[in-house]
């Protein structure tokens, strides 16, 4: 699964680039190559960055998803 273009796009703010990078422990430079790779199954696309972006951004699964669900 990968992330849709609304959820790259608000991802892709210093607030969020930042809170995710402290989670990741990585920079904010790596958030951006993730974001712009936004790779099948990648370092965004794990339950607890997915749980994370959606209390930042208030998007649903649906809407951070392409495809609009989660594969367990």
């Amino acid at each position: 699964m990968k992330l849709s273009n609304i959820a790259l796009s608000k991802v892709n703010t210093p607030a969020v680039r930042h809170e995710l990078s402290g989670m990741l422990k990585c920079t904010e430079q790596t958030i951006i190559r993730y974001i712009h790779k936004n790779e099948e199954n990648g370092p965004l696309t794990t339950i607890g960055v997915l749980n994370a972006v959606k209390a930042l951004t208030q998007l649903s699964y649906e809407e951070m998803l392409e495809g609009g669900r989660i594969n367990v």
